[in-house]
């Protein structure tokens, strides 16, 4: 729900009062205003810290874009969870700005498998800087912020064919240990 009135805050902090004190429904073209205005906000939010971490500089004589994401990296675990926590403050931007479901689950697909692999040695730091999983996040949502009613069912197969392959993997190991605990030695 929206509220139009001027730009001071209600005493509660729930919206804009109007001259007379009084609250006032904004209309639909207004709320969509507001919402596109909202948007555009946490977009240059969310680009500034995807550039801080995945491209701030570049490396003489090679063209490649390194961020804070790689540098912060090279500290073993501590750096990965940084890394993380600021990329879940991305995945929250966009869920503040209503980004359909599937979409912020391949966000959080994208953090986790950045922090996953960033927390291996040296193969995580390359990763670090050619996986740019913030940079991934911000096309998301690019893509699906300016009108929420994209369709996301690309998002919806590849988080089910995830989750089918976690599934699989987790029977192949439950099978292989049950297997092994039925050999008798002796």
């Amino acid at each position: 729900m929206t509220w139009s009135g001027t730009r001071s805050r209600s005493p509660a902090g729930r919206g804009p009062v109007a001259d007379d004190g009084r609250l006032t429904r904004l209309g639909r073209a207004d709320e969509r205003a507001e919402r596109s205005r909202r948007v555009i906000d946490a977009e240059r939010r969310i680009a500034f810290v995807a550039r801080l971490l995945d491209g701030a500089v570049t490396v003489p004589g090679t063209g490649i874009r390194i961020g804070a994401d790689a540098v912060i990296g090279l500290i073993p675990v501590v750096g990965d969870l940084a890394s993380a926590v600021v990329g879940g403050w991305i995945i929250a931007e966009a869920r503040r700005a209503r980004l359909p479901g599937p979409v912020i689950g391949r966000m959080v697909v994208n953090l986790i498998l950045d922090l996953v692999v960033g927390a291996i040695p040296i193969l995580g730091d390359i990763a670090d800087v050619a996986f740019r999983s913030n940079a991934r996040n911000l096309a998301l949502f690019r893509r699906h912020a300016a009108e929420p009613t994209t369709d996301a069912s690309g998002h919806k197969a590849f988080l089910v064919g995830l989750l089918l392959v976690i599934g699989g993997i987790v029977w192949l190991l439950a099978s292989a240990v049950g297997a092994l605990l039925s050999i008798q030695i002796g």
